[in-house]
């Protein structure tokens, strides 16, 4: 029974963030929302474009609403330490991260996606056509776990790494093509830290594949400013 109210847990929370990135992105608009009778217009592929920044506030969101029993708190700046103090306590665990690196993936410059691609608009005169291009990148980032003791720096490893994992297909319909487990490693960097907290460092390998539009039109206006 636990195991199936977990599986009901992480659906209904896929559903509910899948829903609030449909809000921030605008990508479900009101004269979308039709009735089981008529077709749904699909939306266009740069809004499901990804970049470092959108993974990162991915990881972020289903951290704090899956984790949110245990306090967990993502700190979205990358590097950032918690306090110049390493002696200071801390009354709930920490998620950082940083970037060990980011470099594009056999693709040295943005290539063309979609020779051609037009806005929805009211009539085919207000259509703009332009291109799709799109750049693939591989970036490996380390995750930081903080906690006040070890049990519980453990458990949130754990419970980390299988979040990562049962939201997989989340982060790829919003435009990460590849997350996979890189490392579970002792940071040095930390080791000031490991004197009074516990620490967890763990890498993970991402792949995006970040889209740029052009339009004709806006290239030529800019011309002939």
């Amino acid at each position: 029974m636990e195991k199936i109210g977990n599986k009901l847990f992480a659906n209904n929370l896929e559903y509910l963030l899948a829903q609030e990135d449909d809000v921030i992105n605008n990508i479900v608009e009101k004269s979308m929302i039709l009735s089981h009778e008529q077709k749904v217009i699909p939306p266009l592929k740069a809004n499901k474009s990804a970049n470092l920044y959108d993974f990162i506030q991915m990881i972020g969101k289903v951290v704090s609403k899956a984790m949110n029993e245990d306090q967990v708190e993502f700190v979205f700046d990358e590097g950032k330490r918690l306090s110049n103090d390493p002696n200071k306590k801390i009354d709930h665990p920490y998620i950082t991260y940083k970037v060990l690196s980011r470099k594009t993936l056999m693709e040295l410059k943005p290539r063309e996606r979609e020779s051609s691609i037009s806005e929805v608009a009211q009539s085919d005169k207000d259509k703009r056509h332009g291109r799709i291009y799109g750049q693939k990148f591989k970036s490996y980032i380390q995750f930081n776990i903080i906690a006040s003791e070890y049990t519980q720096a453990d458990r949130v490893m754990n419970v980390f790494e299988d979040l990562i994992f049962s939201y997989t297909h989340y982060f790829k319909m919003n435009g990460v093509a590849e997350i996979l487990f890189e490392d579970h490693l002792t940071d040095k960097e930390y080791d000031v830290y490991r004197h009074f907290l516990s620490v967890r460092n763990l890498v993970y390998y991402v792949e995006i594949e970040k889209l740029h539009v052009m339009f004709d039109s806006d290239i030529e206006g800019i011309f002939i400013k």
